[in-house]
Formats: C-alpha cells, structure tokens, sequence
C-alpha cells in the first residue's frame, strides 16, 4: 500500500530512490528483530549469579548465615544438614536461572556436535590407559526403583530418545544410570592416573587401607534421607541427601531426625577417609597412600628446580582425594545420586524449555521427601571409563564390597551378639565394640531361682570316697 501510494505521488526517478531507503529501513527492522531474538534466547540460556540478579541489594535469609558453618569430624548432623541446606538450596535456585536450551541447526552441525559429546564421555575410555579409583555405596532395590520412577517421570516432557541421529530430543544412553547402577559417591582416592605394572596390587592396597578406616574409627551402618531433586545448571539430574541422628525430648524421648545431636557420620567418614590415605602414622607403620607420595617413593623423574632467582612462594598442592571428593572440595557436606546428564550444547535442533523439568524437580521433591536408605556396604572400584563420565560400574578392573563393622549388643546374662539396630547409642555401643570374628562366650545361668531348687544327695561314687 505505501509503495502503491508512493508510485502515483512520485517521479520515476524519485519513487526509486524512496524505494531503495524503504528496503534498507526493512532490512534494518528484520536485522534488529531477529538480534533482539537472539540476544532474548541466549539472555535466557546464559547461567547468571545470584548477584547479578539481585546486585547488592540486601535480602532477607533464613539460611544464608549457616553457610559459615565448618565441617569437621566432630560436626553435629544438625549442623552438617544445615550447611547442606545452605547449598543444596543455592543449587536449586541457580537451576532455575537456566530454564531454555536453544536448539542446534542445520541438522549437520547438530551431528557433529554430538559426535563430539559421545567423545568427550569416551575420552579416558578411548586413550586405553587411564583409571580412577572410587569408593561408592550402591542403592538398595526401593530406592533405585524409586529414584527410576522419579527420574521417568521428570524427564518425560523431553520425549527424547538414546539414537544419536534423532531429529528430536537426544540424550546419549551412557548419560542415564541404569537402575542396578545408581549409587551415592563416598570418596575418590584417586584421580585419573596412568595405569602402571602394578596396578592392581596398589588397588588393593587402597581397598584394605579403606576397610581398616571403617574398622578403627567405628563406622558402623548409618541411614540417609533424600532431601530434593534437582536439575543442577539445567544439566545434571541429581538426588541430594542428608543424614539423621538421635536427639532427646525434654522427657528423655528419643527421636531420630535431620536435627541429630550425634555425629555426623558422613562428614566424619569421608573426613577420616581423607585421612587415612593422606597423612602417615608411625606407631602402626601407615605410610600415605598419594600420587604425590607414590611417585616420590618411587623416584619417578620430576621437573628441574628453578633458579634462585625465579623462586616462587610455594603453594601446598592438594591432594585429590580432597579436591575431587563431594563434599570436601567446598566444604558443604554434598551427598548426591546422579540419575541423568543432559548434553546442552546438542540438546535438540529445537528450542527446549527446562521449567516444566524444575516443576516436576519439585513435584518429585514432595513425592519422595524423606525416603531413607542405610548405609552399611561399601564398593571400592576401580575403572577405566567404560561406563562413561558418571557411571563406575560397568566393566571395573577391581571390584572389592566392604563391609561396614556391625553393631555389638552385650545382653543382661553376658551374651554378645551383633544386631541391626541403627538406633543403639553410640558411645556405649563403640566401647562394647570388637575387631574381628566374636569371640567364644560361655552362657551362664541367672542367680534367680537359684535356692528354690531342691537340694541333690551326692552318692558315694559321686563323692569320689569313702561315706
């Protein structure tokens, strides 16, 4: 209409050039329409802190003040669950800032990219010659099956499919925990490392160091409680648990629940671990158990000291097992299952929205709140990757269950027996405790009724001698 409008007001010459500034005006508005688009997508897609939202202004917190809270071995469960509050809560908020992945086209580049993701999973697996060492606690069949069930149910929007060249939602099959595999990460002794001739003899070797840790320190089975869900970045699909423990009503009553007066016995577990395999004990001949350690042992080539001259201060180098452990490196007590990993950079070659995922995070979190585990078996792995970034079980090269040492209860009449009780008392219960296979008692009578028996003759040949 304007360009009709135009013709039959203008000269020739004159509605040409007014036809040429229209088309450049076009051009500009499309350009500009589809950047601010674009820059909306990203702006959505981009992970934002916190202070960038907020800036400096001053929040209102119920929480914020626990995250100055320090784990130690003798952190309470009340304190530890409240540091992970702290964290698990700052995890699930900063999902949220992530709740668009945009899609990937031509349908090319997508592949490509996805080829990449299958070798980036891959990588240890491929190079041959690397493993890493884990301690984890494998899942009962309830909680799996729960967790299955949750885990179907969050991702079930996506409708996405394991086939690589799919033209819809992909998620690679070595990113989703088989049911049999879902497990809780206790401890990484050790990183990625170079397989040597001795392998096996040093898994070994950590494995029985981890087994006396349990035994020496008391770490008798404990339970877990699943807290929430949560997509972690819009990538990640984890389960994150706390523990509990015994507290005392004003009239003695015990309860057993997040706010534990006790021990925290997974802080002090994976804090004794750290221990165990890092620092040396003379009066039992303990040497650490590090890459550092090792190679010094061994006298492995090291790099030529600087001069003088260039001296820097020296920075005290932290071992992996502190750096890599959940929990540790930033100290908030972290306790996770993952259950999926979704590959953002291939995701779909359409836009995916994640806010129905975070719903049913949520709806799932009040669904399944509270279901507790126990932890009483360790599994002590040893793998070269074949399962993948997230999954250690499949295909292992050492492969050791240990045992968590049983609780001891000592009877009125004297008898020792182990029991399945979680809810004993600690203290008595660890001095009653013993190493090893329980020893020989004999079983005595009561005194009770012991003079309303009738009194018994002994014969001669009883007497042994002459009446």
């Amino acid at each position: 209409f304007v360009l009709a409008s135009m013709q039959m007001t203008l000269s020739p010459m004159t509605f040409d050039r007014n036809v040429t500034k229209v088309g450049f005006t076009g051009t500009a508005l499309c350009t500009g329409f589809l950047a601010a688009v674009y820059l909306y997508r990203r702006t959505r897609y981009r992970w934002q802190e916190i202070e960038e939202k907020y800036g400096h202004e001053a929040l209102h917190s119920i929480i914020s003040h626990f995250k100055s809270l320090t784990l130690d071995p003798n952190t309470t469960v009340e304190e530890a669950n409240k540091r992970r509050t702290v964290g698990y809560y700052e995890k699930a908020r900063q999902a949220h800032e992530q709740n668009l992945v945009p899609g990937v086209w031509p349908f090319s580049a997508l592949m490509k990219k996805r080829r990449q993701e299958m070798d980036r999973i891959m990588s240890y697996w491929n190079e041959g010659n690397k493993s890493h060492r884990t301690v984890i606690v494998m899942c009962d069949s309830t909680t799996s099956g729960l967790l299955h069930e949750a885990r179907r149910d969050i991702l079930r929007p996506l409708e996405y499919s394991t086939d690589i060249s799919t033209s819809g939602t992909w998620i690679p099959d070595l990113s989703i925990i088989p049911e049999k595999d879902m497990h809780v990460t206790v401890a990484i002794p050790w990183w990625w490392h170079t397989i040597r001739d001795n392998n096996y003899e040093l898994s070994k070797a950590l494995a029985s160091r981890f087994r006396q840790a349990l035994v020496l320190d008391f770490h008798h089975p404990f339970q877990i409680e699943l807290e929430r869900i949560v997509l972690l970045g819009g990538k990640t699909l984890v389960a994150l648990w706390r523990c509990v423990g015994e507290r005392k009503t004003e009239d003695g009553t015990a309860i057993y629940d997040r706010h534990g007066e006790s021990t925290d016995p997974f802080v002090k577990l994976r804090q004794e671990i750290v221990a165990c395999f890092t620092t040396e004990d003379p009066d039992i001949k303990r040497e650490p158990l590090t890459y550092t350690h090792k190679n010094s042992a061994e006298d492995l080539p090291v790099s030529p000291r600087p001069s003088v001259s260039a001296k820097r201060p020296t920075l005290k180098r932290q071992n992996t097992i502190e750096d890599k452990t959940p929990g540790l490196g930033q100290g908030d007590g972290f306790i996770h299952t993952t259950l999926c990993r979704l590959p953002l950079d291939c995701l779909s070659p359409h836009d995916v929205e994640l806010e129905e995922i975070h719903r049913l995070c949520r709806e799932a979190t009040a669904t399944y709140c509270g279901h507790r585990m126990v932890i009483s078996k360790f599994r002590f792995l040893e793998t070269t990757g074949r399962g993948g970034e997230s999954n250690p079980c499949i295909e292992p090269i050492y492969d050791e269950t240990i045992d968590a040492p049983s609780r001891l209860e000592v009877a009125r009449n004297g008898v020792i027996s182990e029991t399945d009780n979680l809810h004993l008392p600690q203290q008595s219960n660890e001095r009653s405790s013993t190493i090893g296979a329980l020893p020989p008692v004999e079983k005595r009578e009561t005194l009770q009724g012991l003079f309303d028996q009738e009194a018994k003759t002994l014969t001669e040949e009883e007497e042994g001698g002459d009446s």
